[in-house]
Formats: structure tokens, C-alpha cells, sequence
């Protein structure tokens, strides 16, 4: 039982963690209500792997979030995810 216990404290605090660092890499304001559209669970789709490769290979020749999220089609919160995600593993 304590085993168990350790792991799921472990995986609250890296997900804790990871919004922790969503929330610092926004560097725009956050939209009010008004300006966000509304999106449903079922609006929201996995991001392929293809999609997340060309997104980071567009970061590491140094686009602007603006300019990936045009040529991935991706909004650029996604990217931002995208990027932080392969940020957190260490890559």
C-alpha cells in the first residue's frame, strides 16, 4: 500500500509540475472569456507525432510560435504545448 501511495503522489506532482510550467511559458496575456471560442471535449484532438516532430524541428531552426503554428496548422497554444512537453522529457 505504501508503494502505491509514493506513485500516485509522484504522478500528482508531475502533473502539477508540468501545468506549473504551461503557465509560465505563456508569454501573452491570457484572453478573457469573451475572446476564447468554445470548445467542447469532443472539439479537442491528439496532436499526431509527425505533427509534433515538424513542430519541433521548426523550433530548432529558430521560427517564431507564430510561424510554426501557421505551417503545422496547429493553434499556438498547441505548439506551446508541443515544445513544452518535449522540454519536460529532457529532449
Amino acid at each position: 500500500m505504501t508503494l502505491t501511495y509514493l506513485q500516485d503522489i509522484y504522478q500528482l506532482k508531475k502533473k502539477v509540475k508540468i501545468l506549473e510550467e504551461e503557465f509560465v511559458i505563456q508569454d501573452d496575456p491570457v484572453p478573457s472569456v469573451k475572446d476564447q471560442s468554445t470548445v467542447t471535449s469532443n472539439d479537442i484532438e491528439p496532436i499526431h507525432k509527425i505533427l509534433k516532430s515538424q513542430v519541433l524541428s521548426l523550433y530548432s531552426q529558430g521560427l517564431t510560435l507564430d510561424q510554426i503554428a501557421r505551417q503545422s496548422s496547429l493553434t499556438k497554444e498547441q505548439t506551446i504545448s508541443v515544445i513544452e512537453q518535449q522540454r519536460l522529457r529532457g529532449e
